[in-house]
């Protein structure tokens, strides 16, 4: 492989995908919801242009702040759940990020990932091998799992880009998986100009060297030969990142968060290494939050 890590032009053709701007939707569809107190809340429908259609969540709280935010949620093994868990509307509270931005003010659009919720697949009666299945086959198709996350997450872009209302500093958050697909969505489409990695920062050579099985997005065919994700941080150029990672997560080994720090740029990223594992603690939030609110003007 031709080395050009370290630039867009090489995770764009990793991940095999046109550049973002193209990757336009086909359809859109709007339908408001009962609010959650003062914050509206609306369903919204994205089809795409390989034939899917990516069911949303819209939390707009009642003076948008100029900044929207694509909060994608966790892995954790739960298929069923996925935007409802970060709009705080069902699953584990501390991971309802999307609805903490939106009572600080952030639109929030919170997309189900192929394979979760309004999206499992379906092929197997429990689904517990649907993902894999999935991410094999597209391997086998010359593309990755990671590759439709990336497309779906760059269509959503696009609309919030065009969509009139929608103006102002775009950004992208994820816990676990939603931090790994926003990490590679950062670093393949500059239109983000922040984000917050929570715990999905790590190296495909420490999974390996530490025995873990990870979700099987991270396997991009022809990463790791060609600088492994520190090449995705080297990506980021005037964008401002908040990483946070837990000392003790077993996902994640310190090692592979700090080679891949290491790869970011100078003034790109923020990183707040805490004592504790795989979690979302409070006052990480809260600096979360913060770090969309205050930290670009």
């Amino acid at each position: 492989m031709e080395n050009l890590s370290g630039n867009r032009e090489w995770v764009r053709r990793l991940l095999g995908l046109e550049s973002p701007e193209l990757l336009r939707p086909a359809a859109v569809r709007r339908c408001p919801l009962d609010p959650v107190g003062s914050i509206a809340l609306e369903r919204v429908e994205v089809d795409t242009s390989d034939g899917d259609t990516v069911p949303c969540l819209l939390l707009s709280p009642e003076a948008p702040a100029g900044r929207t935010v694509i909060a994608v949620h966790q892995h954790a093994g739960k298929f069923s759940i996925g935007k409802s868990e970060v709009a705080g509307l069902c699953g584990d509270p501390s991971m309802a990020y999307g609805f903490r931005l939106a009572e600080r003010g952030v639109r929030v659009l919170i997309p189900d990932l192929i394979g979760f919720e309004e999206r499992q697949r379906g092929w197997s009666p429990a689904g517990t091998d649907d993902e894999q299945l999935d991410a094999l086959m597209r391997i086998a198709q010359g593309s990755s799992l990671q590759a439709k996350h990336a497309k779906d997450i760059a269509t959503l872009t696009t609309w919030l880009v065009e969509e009139p209302g929608m103006a102002g500093i775009l950004g992208i958050m994820g816990h676990s998986l939603g931090g790994q697909v926003a990490l590679f969505s950062l670093a393949f489409d500059a239109r983000l100009s922040v984000g917050v990695v929570s715990c999905g920062l790590g190296t495909v050579a420490s999974f390996a060297s530490h025995r873990i099985k990870h979700n099987p997005a991270w396997f991009v065919p022809g990463l790791e030969a060609a600088g492994d994700v520190p090449a995705l941080a080297r990506a980021l150029h005037g964008q401002k990142v908040l990483v946070t990672a837990g000392s003790a997560d077993p996902w994640f080994p310190v090692i592979g968060v700090r080679a891949v720090l290491a790869g970011f740029g100078p003034g790109v990223c923020d990183t707040h290494l805490f004592d504790g594992g795989h979690e979302l603690p409070a006052e990480m939030m809260e600096l979360a939050c913060s770090h969309f609110v205050d930290a670009i003007s």
